[in-house]
């Protein structure tokens, strides 16, 4: 009988050896977890960036066309690029920022008779946000680019 408590009290203590590794194990070194550091990096980037220019869309065209798109943030930038056919008469590209009924902002440009045949760019920028709707009217032009941009 003394044999049975002598194995009992040696089984029970491998078991509690064991028992207390395994316990130990997990309170004091804990499973490491691997991040990615690429999304922690964004993540990062993303909270402590200062607001920035986002593009919403690029538009081409030759001919008149209407835009329509939503800015959430809190500016907008519309970059309209012209190229004139070369035809020796007025070319032109007007711009126009609608807001529902009302006109925001508009740009224009033209090339007459002498001017070179050459790409020109403008810029309309305003604060706001919501639906928009850009018309364009284009009078003889090889071709037309609309770039929009939001703020945030």
């Amino acid at each position: 009988m003394k044999k049975t408590y002598i194995l009992a009290i040696i089984l029970l203590l491998i078991l509690g050896l064991i028992g207390g590794n395994i316990i130990g194990n997990i309170v004091f070194h804990p499973q490491k977890t691997t991040y990615n550091n690429d999304e922690i990096d964004n993540n990062i980037k993303n909270i402590s960036s200062k607001p920035t220019w986002h593009k919403i869309g690029t538009y081409n065209g030759i001919s008149d066309d209407i835009i329509s798109f939503n800015a959430k943030g809190n500016k907008i930038k519309i970059v309209s690029t012209g190229m004139p056919i070369k035809n020796y008469a007025d070319n032109s590209l007007t711009t126009i920022l609608n807001q529902g009924s009302r006109t925001v902002e508009m740009s224009q440009m033209s090339w007459d008779g002498e001017s070179a045949v050459a790409t020109k760019t403008k810029t309309i920028e305003v604060s706001g946000s919501g639906n928009f709707e850009i018309a364009i009217s284009a009078y003889e032009l090889k071709y037309w680019n609309i770039e929009v941009y939001e703020y945030y």
